[in-house]
């Protein structure tokens, strides 16, 4: 009987979307559910349709072909090892193409979400049988994801087809509408969500995982800064990203969202919607955040930054849950490695961030290593019990003295190889039942550290860099959090005369690494081409890895609009492709 239950809840979730994800595309929709789009306009219909959009940002965030693909790598802190389309995408290679499945993929889903939003929003707002209040609240959690949708989009694509309203017919033309014009429209709803009472202050004050008026801003801030970058800028973006942020940061108190105090605790298993956390997708199989039990939206997350342990974990081949399994699809530059966490010792954040210990699931006996120091190789013989130190990776080069004292392998950055680097652990599961389970975990999306790099970085615009509320100050918050030690505060304090754009993008890396946020960045800054023909490379003396920093062109600096779209539009002037290099493929 309960399986009968979760059943049905899963069909009824499922049913406000059948309407646009059943159609062969988004510009042919057509309703084939039992459930009319109608069915908004009633509380039960609305939160059935409003849970379906929750759900649907799994499909987003958790597969193995997600955001990550497009965020993470290609830029300076990794590539990709993967093959298919995470391969091309990270690389920037010649099959980098409009063609590609997942950029149509993406695009696909994010106009289905739209029109469920757009859905909602037309119907909902004849709602009867419903308080005033949490109408509103609805209301205003649907244009949340209606703005974040678009301006993901914007960021992606720029000029994107802009849906205003809700469609249940087939559109056979469509044009491409001004950055400009998107970015009002995100705004126009943004600030209905920050509007006071329109939606929860914090997280305190509602169920885990809801959009908050606290995320709204954090977002909001978000949208300023970026169009204040773009061609798209009003003169006061950076003016209103720096007020919306800071005001956000000092209401956090109140409200309840503030800095965890320690940097390591954010991440940890099960620690995913602490006090620090404004948006982090929900990988429950509670209905009320969408699709229950679906594994192809799991978090795959917990698998594409391990990387292969195995070669120094004494085994030889062995995995164990709590290191992760090996995908390896994610490696880190040199840069990344060597420089952006370059002062290990002081900063906390380098082992908060990778991993550096792995036990032996195994006995092993008179291994042999080869390590370089410098130019020189040597060697040494390892040994060590089953659930003793088995490999350890400082983070760090170490003398030959150093690594060779020691039974255990060590493998200091001029001895990483291609697949033995650092795990990226911020999303590591070592609850899921077995090696080959995905995870639960819950994806962290927007945390409030982001906000006050974007403080920092919109007082950075209006050439503000002071330490009492410019950008050095808003840095050095996170920087004396960061601290190994309260002996080390001191040291890691930055001047106003440290503050550059690309100081910021390294703070940024240091804080967020990993969390699909750095392809963002560095487009938003245009700094994307520059950092990557610079640092996206990884080279030791074992591997040489050039492909991104060789393949980036500058029309990268927007995704390529998607083949199948353009063939879709058959009425009408044809569908523009990107003119800046694309539309030659």
């Amino acid at each position: 009987m309960k399986m009968k239950m979760k059943n049905l809840i899963f069909l009824l979730i499922c049913i406000p979307l059948l309407f646009v994800t059943a159609c062969k595309d988004f510009l042919e929709e057509e309703n084939h559910s039992k459930i009319t789009p109608e069915s908004f306009n009633t509380p039960q219909g609305f939160e059935l349709g409003l849970n379906g959009v929750y759900g649907g940002m799994r499909a987003f965030y958790g597969p193995i072909s997600a955001i990550h693909m497009l965020t993470v790598t290609g830029t300076d802190e990794f590539y990709s090892r993967a093959s298919g389309d995470i391969y091309n995408f990270g690389n920037y290679t010649a099959n980098y193409k409009p063609s590609s499945d997942y950029i149509y993929s993406y695009w696909r889903s994010s106009y289905t979400l739209i029109n469920t939003c757009n859905g909602l929003v037309h119907f909902g707002q004849d709602m009867t049988g419903i308080t005033e209040t949490k109408k509103t609240t609805m209301l205003a959690e649907t244009k949340f994801f209606r703005a974040l949708l678009y301006f993901r989009l914007v960021q992606f694509f720029g000029d994107v087809t802009l849906n205003r309203t809700y469609n249940d017919g087939v559109i056979k033309e469509a044009k491409r509408d001004p950055m400009a014009d998107v970015y009002d429209f995100i705004i126009e709803d943004l600030l209905y969500c920050t509007t006071p009472g329109n939606l929860p202050a914090g997280s305190k004050d509602t169920n885990t995982g809801r959009v908050t008026q606290a995320l709204a801003r954090h977002l909001l801030a978000k949208v300023y800064l970026t169009r204040g970058w773009s061609s798209a800028a009003q003169s006061t973006d950076f003016q209103q990203a720096y007020d919306v942020a800071t005001a956000l940061i000092e209401d956090g108190e109140q409200i309840g969202v503030k800095l965890m105090p320690k940097y390591a605790d954010i991440h940890k298993p099960g620690n995913e919607n602490n006090q620090e956390i404004l948006y982090s997708v929900q990988m429950t199989n509670d209905p009320i955040y969408g699709v229950p039990e679906s594994d192809a939206n799991m978090n795959h997350l917990s698998h594409v930054f391990v990387a292969g342990y195995f070669n120094f974990n004494g085994s030889g081949n062995v995995q164990q849950i709590e290191d992760g399994r090996v995908y390896a699809r994610y490696h880190g530059t040199t840069w990344l490695y060597n420089e952006a966490f370059g002062d290990v010792d002081k900063d906390s954040r380098y082992y908060a961030t990778f991993q550096s210990e792995w036990k032996a699931p195994v006995d092993f006996q008179n291994r042999t290593q080869e390590f370089y120091v410098g130019n020189t190789k040597y060697s040494a013989i390892r040994s060590g019990a089953k659930g003793n130190l088995a490999g350890y990776l400082p983070g760090k080069n170490m003398t030959r003295e150093e690594i060779g004292a020691t039974n255990y392998y060590i493998l200091t950055p001029e001895n990483y190889t291609d697949p033995s680097f650092p795990t990226m652990k911020k999303f590591l599961d070592p609850n899921r039942a077995s090696l080959s389970f995905d995870s639960q975990r819950s994806i962290i999306v927007y945390r409030l550290a982001e906000t006050y790099l974007i403080a920092a970085e919109a007082a950075f615009k209006l050439g503000n860099n002071s330490t009492n509320n410019g950008a050095a100050y808003y840095i050095n918050e996170l920087r004396k959090r960061a601290a190994s030690k309260e002996e080390y505060i001191d040291d890691l304090m930055i001047a106003p005369g440290d503050i550059t754009i690309d100081y910021i993008l390294d703070e940024r890396t240091r804080e967020l690494c990993g969390e699909q946020l750095r392809w963002f960045d560095l487009v938003r800054t245009q700094k994307l081409v520059e950092r990557v023909r610079k640092h996206g490379f990884f080279t030791t003396k074992w591997t040489n890895h050039t492909l991104p920093k060789d393949n980036i062109q500058d029309f990268h600096v927007l995704r390529p609009i998607p083949l199948k779209q353009i063939e879709s539009v058959i009425a009408g002037d044809p569908y523009p492709q990107q003119s800046n290099g694309w539309d030659n493929m």
